[in-house]
């Protein structure tokens, strides 16, 4: 038996939450590849809502900012109108984080007063501002890193977790979407099919945290030529060394190779994968995502490369942030058809 299809209005805030949340994506990428993320020092919940509101308080934030790694050792040259530029990003990323914050608890709470959310789901939907929470601890933890030892940059380690934890929240939102809009039903599904799918979505959620490490390092500048790498394939200065967990850290072009390696695989498994259930039985919502899914892999290998080509000592601003904001696309579209190939599918017994 089909379970019940959720409030409207429940609909709707999940709804509104993933996009806000797929915005805080498109904010962290610009934030990163402006140099913006360790342009506030400090990590103040109540007072940080505000930004300095007049000069006095510009020349003390900036101050404070020229006492770390990134000003000493490569900003040097900037003045306060450049500081108010990168300090704008970090700052709007912080604010808006805040604001799904309130957007998610206070129509919770409201959602649970008016009962339309079940005492017995509480928890469910609860569990968006624990991971919410962590997202912020995280991306906090990550900017400290940058502000040790007179560094530029964070930890490309801290910087993939933050990504990761990004992921899982956009994941767990469209799931509960997926799940209130089109309620599950005991049906019969193909179990082979399911098990591809498993795999799809791991590949991504792994490539996605290889680019948090690309992107962490920098290693996207170690080669900008394609389909090559500086002439080869296979570079003969990758490396392998051992310890592998110290030297992979160490070396951008052993990180990207490896990336587009991944890159590669997941583009050919996506391949295989459409032409394997084309003839699935299933609503045709599902053969929607399987569509959906390949374009989304098509777009992503494409602006992956042409963001390459266009790398000129930096990784262009709207190029790097469509990057990621198509991979979280990307990894939607197999959620998609992770949750659609097994209910609300059509029953038959020829299914495995």
């Amino acid at each position: 038996m089909a379970q019940q299809q959720a409030d409207k209005g429940v609909r709707i805030w999940l709804l509104v939450g993933l996009v806000m949340v797929f915005i805080q994506v498109m904010l962290g990428g610009v934030t990163r590849l402006t140099g913006s993320g360790l342009s506030i020092t400090e990590w103040d919940v109540i007072m940080g809502i505000l930004p300095p509101l007049n000069t006095a308080e510009w020349q003390e934030v900036f101050h404070k900012y020229q006492q770390f790694g990134q000003y000493k050792l490569v900003n040097t040259q900037m003045d306060l109108h450049a500081f108010k530029q990168i300090f704008f990003w970090e700052w709007f990323h912080r604010l808006w984080a805040r604001s799904m914050g309130f957007v998610f608890l206070i129509p919770l709470i409201y959602f649970i007063i008016k009962g339309k959310i079940a005492k017995n789901q509480i928890v469910r939907y609860g569990i968006l501002l624990v991971l919410g929470g962590l997202a912020g601890v995280v991306g906090w933890l990550m900017v400290s890193t940058g502000l040790k030892d007179n560094k530029v940059l964070v930890s490309p380690i801290s910087l993939m977790s933050h990504l990761l934890v990004a992921c899982c929240i956009f994941i767990y939102l469209f799931r509960l979407w997926l799940e209130d809009t089109y309620p599950k039903s005991r049906v019969r599904y193909d179990t082979y099919v399911r098990r591809l799918t498993n795999f799809l979505v791991l590949f991504i959620i792994i490539q996605i945290a290889l680019g948090g490490l690309v992107a962490g390092s920098k290693a996207a500048l170690a080669s900008t030529t394609w389909p090559t790498m500086n002439g080869s394939f296979i570079p003969n200065t990758l490396g392998f060394k051992t310890p592998f967990e110290d030297h992979i850290f160490e070396n951008n072009l052993t990180i990207q190779f490896i990336h587009r390696m991944v890159a590669y695989f997941i583009f050919f498994f996506s391949l295989f994968y459409y032409w394997t259930t084309r003839n699935v039985l299933a609503k045709p919502i599902y053969h929607t995502f399987r569509n959906l899914m390949l374009i989304a892999v098509f777009t992503q290998v494409s602006l992956g490369i042409f963001t390459l080509l266009n790398t000129r000592g930096e990784v262009p601003v709207i190029l790097g942030t469509a990057h990621q904001l198509v991979a979280f696309l990307f990894l939607n579209t197999t959620i998609g058809l992770h949750y659609f190939v097994k209910y609300r599918a059509i029953s038959s017994s020829s299914m495995r």
